[in-house]
């Protein structure tokens, strides 16, 4: 049963941009002042009644498996310390009963009791002296019914995930996870009407989004400054040239989820993280719904997503999402239309076999962001600053034409009760079209602009075949999740580049229409990457100790052409990774964690020269600590973290391929984040970064010592989400947000920045039975900001209202 959306606060409305050095301090106390009264007010809050009987059918073993069984068939949210039933023991539980009789039933025999929070969730502790030892006579109280039980796969209630696989590719309880672990909801999303999946991340600690300007190609983010890997459902999404990225429908996915800083067995990831996007999946509870949504810029959407049993036994799962939109883009004579479609199936032909197929096709057909020869607040032109809405391109001859197609495969068979099989493969790909005519240069007059016509076109083709084996088991008084895997990935990537001049054009009083010669292809290349990995883990548990060890080896061959010469080259590399996570839960939810990690990502493709891309390394140490309160659904993250990468990257606008490596760069620096519902009517996302950026090794002496691009000293954001419980306001919500970006380098020396912006956004919602409307506001004050050495516009006002009918 899905959620009603949450409930939002009504005072945000009066806030205002505060000055950049007082904003971490403002957001901090705003959250504060909501969390005391919550947690406080949990002992007081009155459980509701829940007297309705279900059907249970709990085999008999381990306590741990029984609740979370439980959870699932009686659809509550249940939180535990694992370290209070960990090696304990449940007897079966069959037939009829209320929740408390049943959650009774496998506690009381371990003298644990369920407690109510006041957000709804229940948790479970040791038991309050006098309290009865049978499971008729136990006295509980009773439960508010709010969610199924959570899968790391599947659907969160509210905004507030339990369990992930990003980290470490099974399912973990985040609590229990010695990284810091970011994930955005389906809920969240929705609130917030993102329209990509790099917006959903805005409020996240540690992320800075719109690095290279608003560009509704692809995402442009960094991750503790750095570029971070992206994945599908555990699946490393292709990437061909500068120009060739792949952009997930939002629409599609349950949750978007972020690993800080390298990860050993995912991948083993960039050093900047991975950002791991989780479909939809079929599901047995039936899904009906369509929505229609208009906006400025004449956008035009609609979407639905269609989902239930295919037979009687329900052996037999489907899931159906699609989206169809028409749109302009920022600028003038620009678009943003996008078609796409996703059928999965989900086949259980046993209690232990599951086999699912997933597929998605996108056609996508949009205009490149403009690109000037300089920034776009210059203040030194006599004729002023370039409008936001400027198009210096020719209207029906640039064009971003992209499809995409991807089908994959997820096996999963229980060999016993401790030992599980899993085979997952995916293929896909991505061809593009790509035609732009940009600004190279101002003639004297200081209006006129010198312009050349780019063409390209890309192929790529990427397929991966993952063989895994888990087994969960105990020596002695340790725990352990074993997981042994092996990994084949193949991506293959042909670029076919041109350019040739084009006719000039006034950038303040422009008059398009004059023909564009189509420059001819002169620089082909073909690379492809080929990747073998070997990995190991152990999660190993023992009482409130938890630690995890990963090793993996990958043997890397790079095959490439550059594009200047005929000639081709072979490039191998070897390399071993180590993750390593030490965790401590205590009773109180405090959860002090420190982790190790190393990163090796190989590097498609070669230099203008014919040299071959180095590959990237990072490595990380990080040092947090997390806090779920007992009875509140909440969990609280502070970090500190020293990143090193080495041989990244560095692009030019204006060629298409690298055309550098930086030696090393080093990010340190703590983190704030917090996800909480802090009543049954609040919803609250906080976070805040304070980030120590520094080039340390370079070929160029000017960038050695100065803070890289695309790196913020300070971002803070705040998210507030409140729901009426009044009857004249029954049904009506509002939410609303601020984020601050403070100021990052324009230039490599740091000899200019690019001003600190604060934004605002808002949300107004009503739902009435199956009926729903929603407005949302994306930069409320319409702020006109850059980002980028290219110093590229942001995205200005957005404004979204939306109509959604499920039955």
């Amino acid at each position: 049963m899905r959620r009603l959306p949450p409930d939002r606060h009504p005072g945000f409305w009066r806030l205002r941009p505060a000055r950049p050095i007082l904003l971490p301090a403002l957001l901090l106390g705003i959250a504060a002042g909501w969390l005391v009264p919550a947690v406080s007010a949990r002992a007081q809050a009155q459980p509701a009644e829940g007297t309705a009987r279900a059907g249970f059918d709990i085999p008999a073993g381990a306590l741990e498996d029984a609740l979370s069984t439980f959870a699932r068939q009686a659809g509550i949210t249940l939180s535990f310390d694992p370290a209070l039933v960990r090696e304990k023991s449940a007897a079966a539980l069959k037939g009829s009963r209320t929740v408390p009789e049943g959650l009774a039933e496998l506690l009381s025999p371990h003298r644990l009791e369920a407690i109510p929070g006041v957000s709804g969730a229940y948790a479970v502790r040791p038991a309050a002296a006098g309290t009865a030892a049978s499971g008729t006579g136990a006295t509980l109280p009773t439960l508010t019914v709010t969610a199924q039980g959570e899968r790391a796969d599947g659907q969160v209630d509210g905004y507030v995930a339990q369990r992930s696989a990003t980290a470490t590719r099974t399912d973990t309880p985040l609590l229990e996870t010695p990284r810091a672990v970011t994930v955005v909801t389906r809920a969240q999303m929705d609130d917030q009407a993102v329209h990509t999946v790099e917006q959903s991340l805005r409020y996240s600690a540690g992320v800075l989004t719109e690095v290279a300007g608003y560009d509704t190609r692809f995402a442009s983010l960094s991750v503790r400054g750095f570029a971070p890997a992206e994945y599908l459902d555990g699946f490393k999404l292709p990437t061909g040239s500068v120009i060739t990225r792949w952009l997930a429908e939002p629409q599609a996915l349950e949750r978007v989820e972020l690993l800080k800083g390298p990860g050993a067995v995912y991948d083993p990831s960039a050093p900047g993280g991975a950002i791991n996007m989780v479909s939809k999946r079929p599901s047995a509870e039936a899904v009906r719904e369509v929505s229609l949504s208009v906006g400025n810029r004449n956008r035009h959407q609609a979407s639905f997503d269609l989902g239930g049993a295919m037979n009687a036994d329900g052996t037999l799962l489907f899931r159906l999402n699609g989206v169809v939109r028409k749109s302009e883009g920022q600028t003038d004579y620009s678009r943003d239309d996008r078609s796409f479609i996703a059928p999965s199936l989900t086949w259980t032909p046993s209690a232990r076999t599951r086999l699912t197929l997933l597929a998605e096709v996108t056609r996508d057909r949009m205009t490149p962001k403009s690109i000037w020869p300089e920034g776009t607040l210059v203040t030194s032109n006599p004729w002023g600053s370039i409008s936001r809405e400027r198009f210096i391109g020719e209207p029906g001859f640039d064009r971003y034409n992209r499809n995409a197609f991807s089908l994959t495969y997820l096996f999963e068979h229980k060999l016993d009760d401790h030992w599980t099989l899993r085979q997952n493969a995916r293929r896909a790909s991505l061809d593009v079209d790509y035609r732009q005519v940009y600004g190279t240069g101002f003639q004297d007059d200081q209006r006129t602009l010198d312009r050349t016509a780019l063409r390209a076109r890309d192929r790529n083709r990427t397929t991966t075949l993952d063989t895994q084996v888990e087994g969960r088991f105990s020596t002695g008084p340790i725990a352990h999740t074993l997981l042994i895997g092996m990994e084949y990935q193949r991506q293959s990537s042909k670029l076919s580049s041109g350019i040739t001049q084009a006719p000039s054009i006034d950038a303040f009083a422009p008059v398009y229409g004059a023909p564009v010669p189509e420059p001819a292809f002169s620089a082909v290349s073909d690379n492809a990457v080929t990747q073998r990995g070997f990995y190991v883990q152990d999660q190993m548990r023992s009482g409130p100790w938890s630690l995890g060890l990963t090793v993996r080896q990958d043997r890397a061959r790079n095959s490439f052409s550059p594009l200047s010469t005929a000639s081709r080259g072979i490039d191998t590399n070897t390399k071993t990774t180590y993750n390593a996570g030490l965790l401590y839960l205590a009773p109180n939810g405090l959860a002090p964690y420190f982790s190790y990690s190393t990163s090796f990502t190989p590097l498609s493709g070669a230099f203008a020269n014919g040299n071959p891309l180095r590959p990237e390394l990072g490595r990380q140490v990080e040092v947090g600590l997390k806090y779920r309160p007992p009875g509140v659904d909440a969990l609280f993250t502070v970090s500190v973290f020293d990143l090193r990468k080495n041989n990244s990257p560095t692009f030019d606008p204006y060629v298409i391929g690298p055309v550098s490596q930086i030696g090393e760069v080093r990010t340190r620096g703590p983190e704030f984040e917090a996800r909480a519902a802090l009543t049954k009517q609040l919803k609250l996302v906080a976070s805040y970064t304070l980030l120590d950026a520094e080039v340390t090794r370079s070929l160029n002496p000017a960038e050695v010592g100065k803070q890289p691009l695309n790196t913020a000293r300070q971002t803070a954001a705040l998210w507030l989400d409140y729901r009426f419980a009044s009857p004249a306001l029954q049904g009506w919500s509002i939410g609303g947000g601020v984020r601050h970006v403070g100021k990052v380098p324009a230039s490599i020396d740091n000899s200019s920045y690019n001003p600190p912006y604060t934004l605002l956004d808002a949300a107004l919602r009503y739902e009435r039975g199956p009926y729903s409307f929603a407005l949302n506001v994306t930069n409320l004050t319409d702020r006109v900001y850059v980002s980028g050495n290219g110093q590229y516009f942001g995205q200005g006002r957005a404004v979204q209202a939306k109509f959604t009918y499920r039955w």
